[in-house]
């Protein structure tokens, strides 16, 4: 069966969203992979959402228009940053950010929590409200999200570490993964694919099978259902080199696919949920998710060689 690519109109008119319409840090990540532009402008907007704290606020995450720092909103920057060439990013961009991180640590609990109380304070999406009898979010009922993410970054920026014993706490995400039956979010499943992406071969074997299973149990392969917030295959699957986690090669096609006719039909790719709140805010948090949206799935197709420009 021919694979679907995109043509270089609905390529043109996606871009140009991109380029006129999103945020600046995802207009500066188009240009550096699709144009050969330097990472420079993308540290800089990154530096915009930064705190005095180091940690990174400021509607980085759309869903969370809080200017304070928050351990989830600072994943978001380290979403970006680990894509970029370590070697080249400014140091103090990633130490401040991992200092944040050691110190929202939970020893007690050996984990981060998604956000602090007061983003109730700032217009934000119903899931992350703050409850205070429970202490914390809806998020927070998932121990992996977003601790097993942010291991990993300590993972992959360690030489910036010295608070937090991250071989003990990765025994622990281990052993967490490994004996808990039924994980309870397929967000908290994406972030242990974060961190496997940084494990030593030797752990890699430790949650290979357990983490493909933790993915068959939450990906959705039919295609009917896709226009809907469901997790995708290539929400676990990033690109053609990577470790499937048991998701096949048909359905992972299928679903770039997909991606190819959404982008042919409309132009872009729209979030699929509303806030049902903050109406105002939500329409800019639109916009936003809309520009990270076609970027990722710009990428993604550039990733299986699916444009045809």
């Amino acid at each position: 069966m021919e694979k679907e690519t995109l043509s270089r109109e609905a390529f043109e008119e996606a871009s140009n969203f991109v380029l006129h319409s999103a945020r600046g840090l995802e207009r500066n990540i188009y240009k550096h992979r699709f144009k050969n532009g330097n990472i420079g402008p993308i540290l800089v907007e990154l530096h915009h959402y930064q705190n005095p704290d180091g940690g990174f606020g400021h509607g980085l995450e759309p869903d969370l228009r809080s200017p304070l720092s928050s351990p989830i909103a600072t994943t978001r920057a380290f979403q970006q940053l680990k894509e970029l060439d370590s070697e080249k990013i400014e140091g103090d961009l990633v130490k401040t950010g991992i200092d944040y991180f050691q110190k929202t640590f939970n020893p007690e609990v050996k984990r981060w929590f998604a956000a602090p109380r007061e983003i109730n304070d700032y217009p934000h999406a119903p899931w992350w409200h703050y409850d205070e009898e429970k202490g914390g979010t809806i998020i927070d009922e998932s121990w992996g999200n977003p601790t097993a993410e942010i291991l990993g970054y300590l993972l992959k920026f360690n030489q910036f570490v010295d608070r937090i014993d991250t071989e003990k706490l990765l025994i622990h995400a281990v052993e967490r993964l490994n004996k808990n039956g039924n994980l309870t979010s397929e967000h908290e499943v994406q972030c242990y694919v974060r961190l496997y992406r940084y494990l030593p071969a030797e752990w890699c074997s430790k949650v290979r099978d357990r983490l493909a299973q933790a993915v068959q149990q939450f990906v959705r392969t039919d295609p009917s259902e896709w226009d809907d917030y469901v997790p995708k295959p290539v929400d676990f699957v990033s690109g053609p080199d990577c470790f499937k986690f048991g998701v096949t090669t048909q359905t992972i096609e299928e679903n770039l696919d997909f991606l190819v006719k959404t982008l042919e039909n409309n132009g872009v790719i729209e979030p699929n949920w509303e806030w049902g709140q903050y109406e105002e805010e939500w329409d800019r948090a639109k916009k936003e998710w809309t520009g990270i949206l076609t970027l990722k799935g710009l990428t993604m197709l550039d990733e299986f060689g699916r444009i045809k420009v």
